[in-house]
């Protein structure tokens, strides 16, 4: 039985733990912590990575820190970017269970006991997420995410058709933020730094097990003009964001297709899971792939004006 702090009862080593990677995140930063901390469920920790923030991050996560033992502060002096910011929050991380918590969006007070007593009641799950709503910029319902609606195959028994589903089917990314074993985490590719590599996460833990959807909108996402998708908005200009080292000619969509190929080769059951799940890819290009696959090609050509 894991060690007990005897004046809170939470446990010295928490069940789950929950990452929070964030660059000048003020704005938002507070109501995401708030949030957290109303958490039905109490054993976890929140691990705040500060990437070299110029606003007030590190000063309103201090006050917390200060208020609630749980809440953990490591600042960097440098802008690391956000993979490796991702990344350094799992490395930090202590728990059976681990998520990813983006500053800016916010969790209904049962969506950690929900998503963990789904993965406490499923051994053979790998990660558990919610129902999404979206948000504005001051916390008006939007409406819900797109993905709640779509028969996604991503709790099948059939390894083939989760990785088929998350690879060929577009998807927002939101069960990124769910709550996952980490076990299955380890050895994946985690966030790598190139664009998309929140798909390829998600589709190599597809390979390693099942999701679970809890059904309830549990998960608050917000949608606003300084998300990094609305700030660069092509691929080939974000990838600073992921890594702000790499200034050179990139082609996200064919990094995304290899590295597609790799996992199902890595994660696959036998020659056959390897093949059926290398045909998903191929379906993919057939699809639609080769649209963003010909962006690649086509975004580095000269210009014509006028």
């Amino acid at each position: 039985m894991a060690a007990r702090d005897l004046m809170t009862g939470i446990g010295l080593t928490p069940k789950v733990s929950l990452a929070l990677p964030v660059h000048n995140g003020a704005a938002f930063i507070d109501e995401c912590i708030a949030s957290i901390l109303r958490q039905t469920f109490a054993d976890f920790e929140l691990i705040v990575c500060d990437n070299a923030s110029t606003d007030d991050t590190c000063a309103l996560v201090t006050k917390w820190c200060q208020m609630d033992p749980r809440v953990r502060l490591h600042r960097s002096s440098l802008n690391r970017g956000a993979a490796a910011n991702f990344n350094w929050g799992f490395s930090l991380s202590r728990g059976q269970y681990f998520k990813w918590c983006a500053a800016d969006d916010l969790l209904e007070p049962t969506f950690l006991s929900e998503c963990v007593g789904a993965l406490d009641a499923d051994p053979g799950a790998v990660l558990a997420y919610t129902g999404t709503i979206d948000i504005d910029e001051d916390g008006k319902v939007l409406g819900e995410i797109f993905d709640n609606n779509f028969p996604y195959a991503f709790g099948s028994e059939d390894p083939v058709r989760r990785f088929g589903d998350l690879v060929c089917h577009e998807h927002s990314c939101v069960t990124v933020f769910g709550v996952a074993r980490r076990r299955a985490l380890e050895g994946t590719s985690l966030i790598a730094p190139f664009v998309g590599s929140d798909r390829l996460l998600l589709a190599e833990l597809g390979l390693k097990g099942r999701f679970v959807r809890v059904p309830q909108n549990l998960f608050l996402h917000r949608e606003h003009g300084g998300r990094s998708v609305k700030v660069h908005r092509r691929l080939q200009h974000r990838v600073s964001w992921f890594d702000p080292t790499l200034d050179r000619i990139v082609f996200p969509h064919f990094r995304l297709m290899w590295e597609y190929v790799r996992a199902a080769v890595r994660y696959s059951e036998g020659l056959r899971g390897r093949v059926r799940n290398v045909g998903r890819v191929l379906r993919w290009v057939y699809w639609y792939g080769w649209r963003s696959l010909l962006d690649d090609v086509t975004f580095y050509l000269p210009r014509r004006s006028g």
